[in-house]
């Protein structure tokens, strides 16, 4: 038996056992290693493209701040780290963070194919104990990673640990349509079709079953802006988009 096949049997096993309520960051990172070659072209599928526009909104929402330089947690491959990138023009440093070595080497050779390199850093880290002096950066943004944080309000205080007075926060997650036939219709589409989906791909069905559950275990848009206000945001407003599968949450730090 090939290392190559013990791997991918560790990957089934980790992922077969995975708890979504529990978020193991060892276990989930492993899981997001494991999807790592089909996680983008997933991505864009899965969501009919509209996963690219969803980022680049996020982008303009920190377009308010006068940023030189922005954190993007739980950055995967890095789409929203490059999304932010474009739309700054080299105006603001973009710094990627990641638990996934896998997913973060994958987003390098995309900074490297965009000649990106020089405005974006990609590092790994703990998104619960972020690597970085207080005050340091202008904007906060987390795209599809606050699902799998095992302690969110812990994170989401790191976040405004780190960021300046005035700065911005913007997240980009999952939520719940508000109509009951299309809830009803989503929720269909997200734990049988998706996997099926994904393991037509190539990828690992139970992965993005995982996943599935992570985002019917989500709090309501609601009630995550008031999570986001325990952690010190101000001002937290949020806008929901493709009837409700998308939520945008954003709020501002105040001046110190």
């Amino acid at each position: 038996m090939s290392e190559n096949t013990v791997y991918c049997l560790m990957q089934k096993n980790v992922m077969s056992i995975i708890d979504h309520k529990k978020r193991d960051a060892q276990k989930v990172e492993q899981m997001f290693s494991g999807i790592g070659p089909r996680y983008d072209l997933l991505n864009h599928v899965l969501s009919l493209g509209l996963d690219i526009g969803w980022r680049k909104k996020v982008a303009r929402e920190t377009g308010g701040m006068n940023c030189q330089s922005i954190l993007d947690v739980c950055t995967g491959t890095g789409d929203m780290a490059l999304e932010l990138s474009r739309f700054w023009k080299g105006k603001a440093h973009i710094e990627g963070l990641d638990f996934s070595r896998e997913l973060l080497e994958r987003a390098r050779k995309k900074t490297r194919e965009s000649n990106l390199e020089s405005a974006i850093t990609f590092r790994e880290g703990n998104v619960e104990m972020l690597p970085y002096p207080h005050e340091q950066f202008d904007a906060v943004t987390i795209a599809f990673g606050l699902r799998n944080i095992k302690n969110r309000l812990k994170a989401l205080k790191e976040f405004y640990r780190v960021a300046k007075p005035e700065s911005c926060f913007v997240c980009l997650e999952f939520s719940q349509p508000g109509n009951t036939f299309f809830s009803a219709v989503y929720s269909l589409y997200l734990m049988k079709l998706v996997p099926l989906v994904a393991q037509l791909f190539g990828s690992d069905p139970a992965a993005y079953r995982y996943l599935g559950d992570t985002i019917k275990d989500f709090p309501s848009p609601s009630d995550l802006a008031n999570l986001i206000t325990s952690a010190g945001w101000k001002a937290v407003s949020y806008e929901t988009l493709a009837g409700g599968i998308v939520t945008i949450h954003k709020g501002i730090k105040s001046g110190g």
